[in-house]
C-alpha cells in the first residue's frame, strides 16, 4: 500500500492551501457516535470547496469512528473482533447515512479540479486499507473521474515541507503492525488491529452505552476523580479482561490470533493501572525523539493528531503542532463543576509556488453553552440528545 505520494503543481496552481483537520471521528449516529458537528463541518469544507485557491485538504486520522461503530444486522447491535471487509462497509453506510451532510460536502471538495482529499489512517479507521472501502468512499463521493486522482488513502502526508501523520504509531498501546495489516482466520481476512482495540470492541463497549458522556469529558484523570462509579466498573472490568487474556482466552481460543497478547504488554498494563493513567501517551514527545534526525530537518511544518489536545511549539524554525478534535468533547472546569465545549480548530498552511509562505491554527468559535457536570452524569443519555439537538443533529439513541 503507498503510503507516500509526490504530487507536481501545475502551472497555473502557483498558490495552494494545505488545510489539517484531525479527529473527526463520524460513527453510525447511535449512542457510541461522538460526533455531532456536521453543520459547523461541513460548512467549512464547502468554504474551502468555492475558495479560488486549490486545496490540499488533509483528514489527519479517525476521520471515522469504525472501532466504536456497531454492525447492525436485524437491528441487533454488536462488535464483532473479527473485522472483514463487509462488515466494514456495513459500518460505513451507517456512517454515510448518519452523516450525509459532510459528505455531501466532501464531494463537491473534490469536485473542484485542484482539489485533493487525504484520508490519513489512524487507530479508528483502521478499516480504510481495505481497497473495498476506498473503493466505496471514492464513489460515496462521486468521485467518478478516472484520469484524476483526487482522493487519496495512506498513513502519511509528506509534502512541501509538511509532514502530516495521526500519531498512533508513536502510542504503544494503539500502533499498527503496517507490515501485517490482515490477518487469516477461518479462510477470511480480517483487520489486524492493536490488542488495546480488540480489547476495546469486545469487552469496554457495552460500558461505553452506559456512559456515552463521561468519555468525552477531559482531562480523564479528574474526571475520574468525580466520577468514581465510572473509575470502579473501569478497574474491575480491566482486571477480569485481563485474567481472562493471560490465563483463559489463549486456551480457549488459541487458534485465534486476535487473542494473541503481545508479550511486552505486560510492563505496560501494569504502569497504566499503577498511575491510573488511561489516555493515550503524549505521542509528539516520542515523535520527536525518533524522528528528529530522519524527517524534521527536512520538514517545517509537522502536524500530529490522536491525543485530543491543541498544542504549538515552535523552536529553531521548526512547528509542531496538535490541533484537538472535532468529536464533542469538554473540559471539566473543577472550581464550577461546569464543562465546557471545546473549541474546534484546523491548521493552515500557505503555499507559493510549492514553499511555505504562512502558516496558522485556525478557531471555529464554539457556539454552546456550558454544562455542569453534576446534572451530566445523572442523565448521561438525555444530555447526549440535547448536546446533538444544540448542534442541530439528532442521534438515533
Amino acid at each position: 500500500m503507498k503510503t507516500k505520494m509526490k504530487v507536481k503543481i501545475s502551472p497555473v496552481a502557483q498558490k495552494r492551501e494545505v488545510i489539517i483537520v484531525g479527529d473527526v471521528e463520524m460513527g453510525g449516529g447511535t449512542i457510541t457516535d461522538d460526533f455531532i458537528a456536521d453543520a459547523r463541518f461541513s460548512t467549512l469544507i464547502l468554504g474551502f470547496a468555492t475558495q479560488n485557491i486549490p486545496v490540499d485538504l488533509i483528514l489527519n486520522g479517525d476521520t471515522f469512528d469504525f472501532l466504536k461503530c456497531p454492525y447492525v444486522v436485524n437491528g441487533i447491535r454488536t462488535y464483532p473482533r473479527h473485522i472483514t471487509a463487509q462488515i466494514s462497509l456495513s459500518k460505513l453506510e451507517q456512517m454515510y447515512l448518519s452523516h450525509t451532510r459532510v459528505f455531501e460536502a466532501l464531494s463537491v471538495f473534490v469536485k473542484k479540479k485542484e482539489n485533493r482529499l487525504y484520508f490519513i489512517i489512524g487507530n479508528h479507521d483502521p478499516d480504510l486499507v481495505f481497497s473495498q472501502v476506498q473503493r466505496k468512499i471514492r464513489n460515496l463521493l462521486k468521485n467518478k473521474d478516472k484520469t484524476r486522482d483526487s482522493i487519496h488513502f495512506t498513513f502519511r502526508y509528506d509534502q512541501f515541507g509538511v509532514y502530516v501523520e495521526h500519531g498512533h504509531q508513536h502510542d504503544f498501546l494503539n500502533k499498527v503492525n503496517k507490515k501485517k495489516l490482515f490477518l487469516d482466520f477461518k479462510g477470511e481476512r480480517i483487520l489486524n488491529i492493536p490488542w488495546v482495540s480488540f480489547s476495546l470492541i469486545s469487552n469496554f463497549m457495552t460500558m461505553k452505552e452506559e456512559h456515552p458522556f463521561s468519555e468525552r469529558i477531559k482531562p480523564w484523570p479528574l474526571m475520574f476523580s468525580h466520577h468514581r462509579v465510572v473509575v470502579h466498573k473501569l478497574n474491575k472490568r480491566s482486571f477480569e479482561y485481563l485474567f481472562k487474556c493471560f490465563l483463559y482466552y489463549p486456551l480457549r481460543y488459541f487458534r485465534d490470533p486476535t487473542y494473541w497478547v503481545p508479550t511486552e504488554l505486560f510492563r505496560e498494563i501494569y504502569r497504566r493501572f499503577k498511575d491510573t493513567h488511561w489516555d493515550v501517551d503524549e505521542v509528539m514527545a516520542v515523535f520527536q525523539r525518533k524522528q528528529r534526525w530522519k524527517r524534521i530537518e527536512t520538514h517545517q511544518i509537522h502536524v500530529l493528531g490522536h491525543i485530543h489536545r491543541w498544542y504549538v511549539e515552535e523552536h529553531a524554525g521548526r512547528v509542531f503542532i496538535h490541533p484537538d478534535t472535532w468529536r464533542d468533547e469538554y473540559i471539566f472546569e473543577e472550581e464550577t463543576r461546569l464543562l465546557k465545549p471545546k473549541d474546534k480548530r484546523y491548521v493552515k498552511v500557505s503555499l507559493e509556488n510549492g514553499r511555505i509562505s504562512d502558516w496558522q491554527m485556525v478557531e471555529v468559535p464554539n457556539i454552546r453553552k456550558n454544562l455542569h457536570f453534576d446534572e451530566v452524569i445523572k442523565d448521561e443519555k438525555g444530555w447526549l440528545r440535547k448536546a446533538a439537538h444544540d448542534e442541530g443533529y439528532e442521534l438515533k439513541l
